[in-house]
């Protein structure tokens, strides 16, 4: 009988996997998940069925981004002004009390790059950095100004 292994991280089972397929395999898992219930109410924005955390739009550069997406998928992103961290667990996405552990931090603004949608596909939640052609084809008439973002109405 063999053995299992398991790995901690999501970063650490990517890792096993050919080069070729290490990078693509992070990209997937920030740009496209969903956060495990209960999420924090600061963060309340963030329970969609699908969030892209916009880490495109954060304007970090090649190597930045890489990091920001290995962080995500290892030891999660410190969430400025909280005590949270964001973290990739397969199949989702968790937050949870952040702990000193975490290689990157968000930016403040943080959440101007990212957008969440319901199960029908509807925004509930876009942020002011998204780009156009994330948003093409949705109807954002009526959605009110919440700061960093358009909320529904």
């Amino acid at each position: 009988m063999g053995t299992m292994v398991r790995f901690k991280t999501w970063l650490e089972s990517v890792e096993q996997l050919e080069p070729g397929f290490r990078r693509p395999m992070l990209v997937e898992a920030a740009a496209h998940t969903s956060f495990q219930a209960p999420v924090p109410p600061e963060l309340s924005f963030l329970a969609g069925r699908f969030v892209d955390l916009g880490f495109e739009n954060l304007g970090l550069g090649p190597q930045r981004f890489n990091d920001f997406l290995r962080a995500f998928s290892g030891t999660g992103v410190a969430v400025p002004n909280t005590n949270w961290r964001l973290r990739f667990a397969y199949p989702q996405a968790v937050v949870e009390p952040a702990d000193g552990r975490e290689q990157e931090t968000l930016p403040d603004w943080w959440k101007e790059a990212v957008l969440v949608t319901d199960d029908q596909f509807v925004p509930t939640w876009v942020g002011k950095r998204v780009r156009p052609d994330q948003t093409a084809g949705f109807n954002l008439q009526g959605y009110r100004d919440v700061g960093e973002g358009l909320a529904p109405p």
